[in-house]
This record gives structure tokens, C-alpha cells and sequence, in this order.
């Protein structure tokens, strides 16, 4: 039955329904205090990072610690750099004592017993100039002791040069070549070996003085050693300590070895109390070098 006091032209008034899917933050502040639980905290916004003042002042303290380095830094730097230098050092050393580390005993032998004599030779030829030295600045019989020099020093350079003839200890090695395969560059390495060996006069075949100027190729029929072609088997004279020239060419891996792989050549050597080498080596005359007058020291 219709209330008689309402309006039946009157509509009721509407009220807003809630979704119940999305409840309020009013809703849940009154259930939270409703129930006595603290309510959560919302997490706090973090601020962007960009991360380029970090990075500027990264560069700049890289760019102040090498301009302006601390004492520590400078002590790190001096450790390292002597540690480097020590490792550069043994590494080379290791390196330049590689040939001798593998040669046999008697061939370090051979080879120190021939530096003792060419030392033995620089000190008594350091010893004879002392001596001549004295006796000039004395002042007694300087003119005689002045000639007497001077044509020593005319010989000694005319032994080099192979214009006089020369005579002393040494020995004579024949080359036996059956197949004749020595050729020239080796034929140069044996007169090498002898030099280093202290050799001071060299002959070939008793008619070829070799001398600083020597050239040495091959020809038609055979080898040529300033402009004279050899005959075989091939002789060197030498002039010298005997044991060292003899040690010179037969070390290991020396001019022995060479020629008998290479060549199938073999060496017989024969030791001479007194060698005389006869054979001149006539220099051609210089086309443009001219001497220069010289002042006498006052």
C-alpha cells in the first residue's frame, strides 16, 4: 500500500554506488585504525642520476695525480723503472751468452788461450812505447832514438801494406780440394779467421801477399785473388802465434768444419819455426787521394 505522504511525481533521489573493486584511501585509513595496525609507508621517490659530476670529477683527480704526483707515486715510479732496467740487462745478457753456452770445453779453451796472447801482445807493445817514450823525453841521443823509431814504424807499416818481406813464426795450411768446390767466399773466411786469430802476414800460394786491399772472386778456371788465379790445392802462409792461428780455423763451427761440409775439403797444417814470406803486393797509385801538409806540433 502506497505511503500517502510521498509524491508520486517525485522521483527518489540517487545515490552513488561505490565500485567495490577500487576501494578508497579513506576506506582503508579507517579499517587500518580500525584494527590498530600502523599504516605502510609509501617508498620515497629517488632522485634521477645522471652520473656526470661523478665522472668530470673522476678526470679531474686522474689529471692532478699525473701533473702534480704525491711522494708515493714518485717512489712507486723509480721501483719500477730499476725493475725494468734489471730485466732488459738479464734478458740481453742471457742472449749474448747463448753461442758461448753450447760450445765444448776445449773450444772455450782455445779461445781464452788466444785472447791471453793477443793481451800479452798489447801490453808488450804498450811496454816498448813507454820505454821509447822515456828515452825521447830524457833527451839523451833523442835524434838517434828519433831515427831509430821512425824506421821502425817504416817496417812495421810496410809488413802491413806487403811491400817488404816478412819473416817470423807461423803456419802453412793446405787446403785439399779433390773436387774443387771451395769457393771464394770461403777461401775468405779462412783468411777472416786467421786475422782475428792475430795473423800479421798472409800469403797465398807463395805468390799472392794479402794485404787490407784483397779481393777475392772466381774466374774461368778457378778462383782469382787479386786479379792472379789460384792453382789447387790452395796454400795459406801465415805469420803469427802458431797455437792460435791453428785454433782460429779449427774451432767448432769454424773454417774447418765449413769447408769439409760444404766443400768436402780437408786441412792439413804444418807448424813453422821460421817462415819466410817473399812474395809484394804493388799498390796502385791513388787516382784522388792526395796527403795534406801537416803542422808540427810545437
Amino acid at each position: 500500500m502506497p505511503d500517502r505522504d510521498q509524491n508520486p511525481d517525485e522521483t527518489p533521489d540517487e545515490t552513488p554506488v561505490e565500485n567495490p573493486a577500487e576501494p578508497s584511501d579513506s576506506t582503508d585509513t579507517k579499517s587500518a585504525e580500525a584494527t590498530g595496525e600502523p599504516k605502510a609507508k609509501e617508498p620515497a621517490e629517488e632522485p634521477a642520476a645522471t652520473g656526470l659530476p661523478d665522472a668530470r670529477a673522476a678526470r679531474r683527480r686522474l689529471a692532478g695525480a699525473f701533473l702534480h704526483p704525491g711522494r708515493g707515486q714518485l717512489v712507486a715510479a723509480v721501483l719500477l723503472f730499476a725493475v725494468g732496467l734489471a730485466g732488459v740487462m738479464q734478458v740481453k745478457s742471457n742472449q749474448s751468452d747463448e753461442g758461448f753456452s753450447t760450445a765444448r770445453r776445449t773450444d772455450l779453451v782455445q779461445l781464452l788461450d788466444g785472447l791471453n796472447t793477443e793481451s800479452r801482445r798489447l801490453e808488450d807493445e804498450i811496454a816498448d812505447l813507454e820505454r821509447t817514450r822515456s828515452t825521447l823525453q830524457s833527451g839523451a841521443s833523442s835524434q838517434r832514438v828519433a831515427r831509430q823509431e821512425a824506421q821502425k814504424r817504416i817496417d812495421a807499416l810496410g809488413i802491413l801494406a806487403g811491400t817488404v818481406p816478412a819473416q817470423g813464426p807461423g803456419i802453412r795450411v793446405t787446403i785439399n780440394d779433390p773436387q774443387d768446390k771451395l769457393t771464394a767466399a770461403e777461401l775468405l773466411d779462412g783468411i777472416e779467421e786467421l786475422r782475428d786469430a792475430g795473423a800479421e802476414v798472409i800469403e797465398i800460394n807463395g805468390k799472392v801477399r794479402v794485404v787490407a786491399s784483397s779481393w777475392f772472386g772466381s774466374g774461368p778456371d778457378g778462383l782469382v785473388v787479386d786479379g792472379t788465379t789460384l792453382t789447387r790445392p790452395v796454400t795459406i802462409a801465415a805469420i803469427g802465434d802458431q797455437h792460435s792461428l791453428q785454433t782460429g780455423l779449427t774451432f767448432r763451427g769454424g773454417f774447418a768444419d765449413k769447408v769439409k761440409a760444404n766443400a768436402g775439403a780437408d786441412l792439413a797444417f804444418e807448424s813453422v819455426d821460421q817462415l819466410r814470406i817473399t812474395s809484394l803486393h804493388s799498390p796502385p797509385g791513388h787516382q784522388y787521394a792526395q796527403p795534406t801538409a801537416t803542422k808540427s806540433p810545437r
